[in-house]
């Protein structure tokens, strides 16, 4: 049970069930989510403004959900980890491109312009200062427009931090997401190997305990 309370059928207005009928249709995120967010004004138009931003917008929706998803896995959410965008499925992005981007650099299923999103996304991740520098920004500028990194930049942001407080719902615990879909697992193992000299430990433990 998630640590704040869905709305049940019974408390919805009619913007709220537009709202999770919406989610229920494009999938990311899920109809849970959007009763949980759904309950505040300030959840509702977050929930329009993330339907714009991933659905929305200039970039190819699948681009968007494997950034998504990247940085997913990353803060170890077992929600945002395996829910899926209907709508990048649509578009012909397959479950084993998505599984993909845990490599992405060595796989071939990815062009030039699709590495890049995910460098910069493995780097917006990194930390504070990792994106702050003039490389970041050339090597973005070899493949998008400006309005493109700027659609890229939000996206990343909106990820990572709603994202985290979606962890923190337990919607969906890391090992559930791991059962769900066990390729999760080979993410957990490879974190904790590479990162556990560099990063906190609250974000290593799920990997040691997936």
């Amino acid at each position: 049970m998630p640590r704040l309370k869905p709305l049940e059928d019974s408390e919805c207005t009619g913007t709220q069930r537009l709202l999770i009928e919406s989610a229920r249709a494009n999938g990311a995120p899920d109809p849970l989510c959007a009763r949980i967010y759904a309950r505040t004004e300030a959840g509702r138009n977050w929930l329009r403004t993330w339907n714009e931003l991933l659905n929305g917008g200039i970039l190819p929706g699948p681009l968007k959900e494997c950034v998504r998803v990247l940085i997913s896995t990353k803060h170890f959410c077992g929600y945002c980890s395996t829910v899926r965008s209907n709508i990048a499925k649509s578009q012909g992005l397959t479950e084993d491109k998505i599984l993909a981007t845990m490599d992405f650099e060595n796989s071939d299923m990815f062009d030039d312009k699709e590495k890049a999103a995910l460098r910069f996304a493995t780097k917006f991740k990194q930390g504070d200062e990792a994106i702050d520098s003039d490389a970041v920004y050339e090597d973005l500028k070899k493949q998008f427009s400006e309005e493109e990194i700027i659609e890229l930049a939000l996206l990343c942001a909106e990820t990572d931090g709603v994202g985290k407080f979606a962890r923190s719902l337990q919607m969906r615990t890391w090992e559930e997401a791991c059962d769900l879909q066990p390729l999760l697992r080979a993410r957990s193992k490879t974190s904790a190997a590479t990162e556990r000299g560099s990063q906190p430990s609250a974000l290593v433990a799920p990997a040691e305990t997936a």
